[in-house]
């Protein structure tokens, strides 16, 4: 069972190839992300399927450190992240697409869904009950989300 699905998105004034850096350095997540207070990377190598890291933030409602792994990564175009919080799956996919002239702007597109299936009946009532607030807390951190990658892609992009 899907709980909720938060999809965002924004048009970024840099190159995929730089909004791509941004997104894949999660070593670096908690300098970049106001919504990261802690990033951890647990796997050795470059960004692709099977990168693995430890990140402390709050989404829909799981508060605390949680593990995150790539599941999906085609350079420059999407990837997907997942992590295991409690009874639920957590799973978060960025496309990004090239925009404006000569494809020099991204558009980025976030949706983060969480998976309820194994949670309890009781577990999954109270969800649909109280879910919302939740939801409405995650939308604001994955947009906040998008203006800092926004603001570091673009910082990058000047730096050259």
């Amino acid at each position: 069972m899907t709980g909720h699905v938060v999809h965002v998105h924004s048009t970024i004034a840099a190159p995929p190839a730089q909004v791509w850096d941004v997104i894949t350095d999660v070593a670096h997540a908690e300098d970049v992300l106001r919504s990261v207070s802690e990033s951890k990377l647990l796997t050795e190598g470059g960004y692709d399927v099977g990168t693995t890291w430890r990140e402390r933030r709050t989404l829909f409602g799981h508060h605390g450190p949680e593990q995150i792994q790539v599941v999906e990564s085609q350079p420059q175009r999407r990837t997907v992240v997942e992590a295991e919080v409690g009874n639920d799956i957590i799973r978060t996919a960025y496309r990004l697409t090239p925009s404006g002239p000569e494809a020099t702007g991204t558009r980025l597109a976030m949706t983060t869904t969480v998976e309820m299936s194994h949670r309890s009946a009781l577990s999954r009532a109270m969800w649909s009950m109280f879910g919302g607030f939740s939801y409405e807390r995650t939308r604001r951190v994955l947009e906040h989300d998008l203006e800092d990658i926004e603001a570091e892609a673009c910082r990058r992009a000047l730096a050259g």
